[in-house]
């Protein structure tokens, strides 16, 4: 029996969310034909643009389906990805809704203390994440059921386009990946690489690439610690390319670093342990997740000194990083997915809604 789904997302801003929707069409198409799948964004922040390129280059666009409208009444299912704005768009009690909640902060998730929909559940993408929700919510927590973040690294997707070529550099790139504010802190990896690079002049460099903010003057902080020269800084790269990018990174040695204070399931993580590209994460619940609560992987949030030692462990333990990611992946597979999102469906079913 199919079932058609839309997803509804406030913005469009080439980000995580979407990444998301582009492995959840990849996975729906892949291992089950049962899901039919819209994309509704209130707003075009500049996303939608990219986001059908992507589709076009995965070759889903028979699969996904960006909507201008909402006519909640055509679908079986509705899903809200943090994106209280549209809860008016489907008033009627007869809707069967899911209200993802994807944020890691805080002060956006005050809404889900207002949902009186009936046939509603809450999705996170993580246990941790859940037990976090169900404290802020706790008359609501028998609503909460994990959706399962995953990357389909176990699928070997064909990409139309020239494949990404990164340059060959002598230092070894230490990578942050995704948005540079103050919550995903890359003052804290600025700070610990100050650290490297007295002790180890001339081995390591800075690659930073993702969307910049007004809270953070990369430059200006960059400038300040006089490490500018050792630092490169690249836009978001297309989301077809994120696969790519990252294996080039694992190729030349390279190490992706986290030192976020907040995750709900860390994707940009989770991307380059699925890639092979070894990490060094902060010690927040998600990320102890995604390595298995494996401290060599872990360091304490804000603790410049800390970061720098495990990078350098990582880097005379590199044989020890490639093969630990290997056994990271496995439990955000593509198939978990779909497990989680089958038993969804059946609670919907049960309750006979």
């Amino acid at each position: 029996m199919l079932t058609k789904v839309c997803f509804v997302y406030p913005w469009a801003t080439f980000g995580g969310v979407e990444r998301i929707l582009l492995n959840r069409a990849y996975a729906f198409n892949l291992l089950t034909k049962t899901v039919e799948m819209d994309i509704f964004f209130l707003h075009d922040s500049g996303g939608i643009k990219p986001f059908k390129q992507a589709i076009d280059a995965f070759g889903l666009k028979d699969v996904v389906n960006i909507v201008s409208t909402l006519n909640s009444r055509q679908y079986d299912l509705i899903s809200l990805i943090d994106c209280p704005e549209a809860i008016h768009l489907c008033r009627s009690q007869k809707h069967k809704l899911i209200f993802e909640c994807h944020t890691a902060y805080t002060e956006n998730r005050a809404y889900l203390k207002r949902i009186d929909h009936i046939n509603s559940i809450i999705c996170v993408p993580s246990e941790a994440f859940a037990k976090k929700v169900a404290k802020e919510i706790p008359k609501l927590s028998s609503r909460i059921h994990v959706l399962r973040n995953f990357v389909p690294w176990e699928i070997n997707r064909n990409i139309n386009g020239a494949p990404l070529k990164i340059p060959q550099w002598t230092r070894t790139p230490i990578l942050f990946f995704g948005r540079m504010d103050t919550l995903k802190d890359p003052i804290t990896l600025m700070e610990a690489f100050l650290i490297l690079n007295m002790r180890f002049p001339g081995k390591f460099m800075l690659l930073f690439c993702g969307p910049e903010t007004s809270e953070i003057d990369m430059e200006v902080q960059l400038r300040q610690r006089g490490i500018r020269g050792l630092s490169v800084i690249l836009p978001p790269i297309p989301f077809s390319m994120t696969n790519s990018f990252l294996r080039e990174i694992a190729a030349i040695g390279g190490i992706f670093v986290s030192p976020s204070k907040g995750e709900s399931f860390g994707l940009s993580a989770a991307e380059s342990i699925a890639n092979g590209l070894p990490v060094i994460l902060s010690d927040i619940e998600p990320h102890e997740y995604l390595c298995d609560g494996d401290k060599s992987f872990l360091f304490p949030v804000g603790d410049p000194l800390a970061l720098a030692n495990r990078i350098v462990w990582l880097a005379q333990n590199m044989s020890t990083g490639y093969e630990k990611v290997k056994l990271f992946r496995t439990k955000f597979s593509t198939h978990a997915f779909i497990e989680d999102w089958k038993a969804l469906e059946n609670i919907f079913k049960s309750r006979n809604c």
